[in-house]
C-alpha cells in the first residue's frame, strides 16, 4: 500500500515542478537582490602617543624639578614611566597617561649614597639631554618611534640607550653619546647596521 501513496504523492508534484520551470525560462530581467559588500572594515589605527622629549617635559613639571634619565612607554603610547634625578641624586618615578595627567607618582625610588652619587655624575657628564637625544635617534632610524630611552653607561662612556621601532615594526637598539652626540650604536633585530657618526 505505501508503493501507490508514493506515486500518487509525485505524480501531484509534478504539475508544480513544470510550473516553477515554467516560470525560470520566463524572458525579462532577473530580479535583484540586496548583497552586501565583501570589503573589510578597515581597523582603526593606534595613534602613536606623545614623543618622550614631550612626556619628558610633563614630568619635571609634576615632579617640579630635575633631570630626566629614562623614559618608557608601557601601553602603546598610552601610559608612560618616568624617572627623574633631582639636585640632590636621588630619583623620583612618575607615570603619567598621553594627556600629561599623573596616573601614579611623583614617588621616590630607593636609592643609596652611591647610587645618589652616580646619578648626579652621569646627569652631569650628560652634556646631550634628552631632546638632542631623541633627534639623533629618529636620524638614525628614519620614521622610527622611540619607545624607552635611559641615561646609562656603554662601553666606558655615558650614553642615551633607546629602543626604536621603525616603520616596518623592526626595533633597534640606538645608543648615542651623552658628550658629543655621535651615534655609538644602531643595531636592528639583532643585526648589527653601520652607526652615523659625527
Amino acid at each position: 500500500m505505501r508503493r501507490p501513496t508514493r506515486i500518487l504523492t509525485l505524480a501531484a508534484a509534478a504539475p508544480l515542478v513544470v510550473l516553477a520551470l515554467a516560470a525560470c525560462t520566463q524572458s525579462g530581467p532577473l530580479p535583484s537582490f540586496a548583497t552586501r559588500s565583501a570589503s573589510a572594515t578597515p581597523t582603526p589605527t593606534q595613534a602613536p602617543g606623545p614623543s618622550v622629549a614631550a612626556i619628558s617635559d610633563l614630568a619635571v613639571r609634576a615632579v617640579g624639578e630635575g633631570s630626566v634619565v629614562s623614559v618608557e612607554d608601557e601601553a602603546d603610547g598610552a601610559e608612560w614611566d618616568v624617572r627623574v634625578v633631582l639636585e640632590d641624586g636621588t630619583v623620583q618615578e612618575v607615570h603619567l597617561a598621553r594627556d600629561g595627567t599623573v596616573l601614579a607618582g611623583p614617588s621616590a625610588d630607593p636609592t643609596d649614597a652611591n647610587d645618589e652619587s652616580g646619578n648626579r655624575a652621569a646627569v652631569a657628564a650628560a652634556s646631550v639631554r634628552l631632546p638632542a637625544a631623541q633627534r639623533r635617534m629618529l636620524a638614525a632610524v628614519p620614521g622610527g618611534r622611540i619607545t624607552a630611552i635611559e641615561l646609562d653607561d656603554y662601553e666606558d662612556r655615558v650614553a642615551w640607550q633607546g629602543d626604536v621601532v621603525d616603520a616596518k615594526g623592526v626595533r633597534h637598539d640606538v645608543r648615542i653619546d651623552a658628550v658629543n652626540g655621535s651615534v655609538l650604536l644602531n643595531r636592528a633585530d639583532g643585526a648589527p647596521t653601520p652607526a652615523t657618526g659625527s
